[in-house]
């Protein structure tokens, strides 16, 4: 089973993680992953390293994690491929890939109008 992986960066305020955990959930109803977690970097439970644990002891033998960032900060360039670099060396067996982070979607051009279109409507 392939497990996705969402790694977002967390916040101290729970309000503002109920987004990621929205996006998590739309994309557990819409398939094709029948096991999506959410993790994060910091402020918030579980980190990383026990979301690639939940993944594994839900069933998975690959794990796709696919960093919930807007840019390619030291997050996404250093410290996302060693933490998963050393969740892999304690799961033998399991294949653990890293997507790109989300910011450079072309898609991000159509939100970012929306945003001024919204606030200009105010």
């Amino acid at each position: 089973m392939t497990a996705l992986l969402v790694i977002a960066h967390g916040s101290p305020r729970p309000e503002a993680n109920k987004d990621v955990l929205a996006v998590a959930e739309q994309v557990r109803r819409s398939g094709p992953f029948s096991f999506v977690q959410t993790c994060y970097l910091d402020c918030n439970e579980p980190d990383i390293s026990a979301g690639v644990d939940l993944c594994v002891d839900a069933g998975a033998s690959e794990i796709v994690a696919v960093p919930y960032l807007l840019h390619s900060g030291k997050h996404f360039v250093r410290d996302l491929p060693q933490i998963l670099e050393e969740s892999a060396g304690r799961h033998p067996g399991i294949r653990i890939l890293m997507g790109n982070y989300i910011g450079r979607e072309p898609q991000m051009l159509d939100v970012i109008r929306d945003r001024v279109a919204e606030a200009e409507r105010r």
